[in-house]
């Protein structure tokens, strides 16, 4: 690119941003009958999901996610419980579709303090997994 073009000095998007990332759990209990079922009716199990932060006041039990559904196999964003996630951590995503998504949505960013939040949050979230027990 020679010196004068328009674009020579515009800033790129940002490389990556800090990102709470999850999976849905492999099995959970549905129903009156605690009939175990895999996954969610979103989500395969074992899919990845990279969560926003919290957005209401509900102590992160019901969380928005982005992440690719059994139905489209393309990324969604839909409203998840967060007992149905597991495998909690701090990650770097370069993936543009996430960034721009979590950008127009008040998401996380590449700062340090989104990235000292998700530590801070990744502290007390396994407690929320649900757990199949097996008789």
């Amino acid at each position: 690119m020679n010196e004068n073009h328009p674009l020579k000095n515009v800033s790129s998007p940002q490389p990556f941003i800090w990102c709470l990332v999850g999976n849905i759990v492999e099995e959970r209990y549905y129903g009156e009958n605690k009939e175990i079922r895999r996954g969610t009716k979103k989500f395969s199990s074992n899919a990845k999901v990279y969560c926003f932060p919290p957005l209401w006041g509900d102590g992160y039990e019901e969380i928005k996610v982005i992440g690719r559904t059994r139905s489209r196999k393309s990324y969604q964003t839909v409203i998840t419980s967060s007992k149905y996630i597991t495998n909690w951590r701090l990650k770097k995503v370069y993936e543009p579709y996430i960034i721009k998504k979590m950008r127009e949505n008040d998401g996380w960013t590449d700062s340090e303090k989104s990235k000292e939040d998700i530590e801070l949050m990744l502290k007390g979230l396994p407690r929320f997994t649900m757990k199949v027990e097996r008789s």
